[in-house]
């Protein structure tokens, strides 16, 4: 099963809310860097200028994470199925995590420099974790309630009706 086709297995609405969350995170991050920048050149931070990115990075993450999470009909087990989910969906799993822990690891880094870095950087990293989780799930749980929907092959030794 290909990235597209999991595309096509989600809805009309479930992928606008995601593509258009995806570009809010986008557009929140973008506005962080700024901020980050004029933080840096100052060394103090302007809560109001703040605001927009934390608006657009957690709402966008959000606009992705909750629709993908709708996306799955289906119990959905990471780790038991781990094997079972398409690498797209696991390499996104594997980042979102990885995008955490560095943004904990930076906040927490940032904060011994200066107590209020972690302010400045912690909605860069969470929006597009929420992101990224939000687009595993998706397509992990597309997958898992496309492979539900299929009909089992037949096991060794079943028998056939009428043969």
């Amino acid at each position: 099963m290909t990235l597209g086709s999991l595309w096509l297995l989600l809805a009309r609405r479930t992928r606008l809310w995601m593509a258009g969350g995806t570009l809010a995170v986008l557009a929140g991050t973008a506005l962080g860097l700024l901020s980050l920048t004029a933080f840096v050149d100052s060394g103090t931070s302007e809560p109001l200028a703040l605001l927009p990115s934390m608006a657009l990075s957690l709402g966008g993450g959000y606009a992705v994470l909750f629709p993908g999470i709708s996306a799955s009909r289906c119990n959905v087990r990471i780790h038991r199925n781990w094997r079972g989910h398409p690498r797209t969906g696991r390499f996104l799993w594997i980042l979102s995590l990885a995008v955490a822990v560095a943004g904990l690891g930076t906040c927490i880094a940032a904060g011994t420099v200066n107590p209020l870095a972690p302010g400045v950087l912690v909605w860069m990293f969470m929006g597009v974790y929420l992101a990224l989780a939000g687009w595993a799930t998706a397509i992990i749980g597309a997958s898992a309630a496309a492979r539900q929907d299929q009909p089992e092959p037949l096991r060794a030794g079943a028998r056939v009706p009428g043969r």
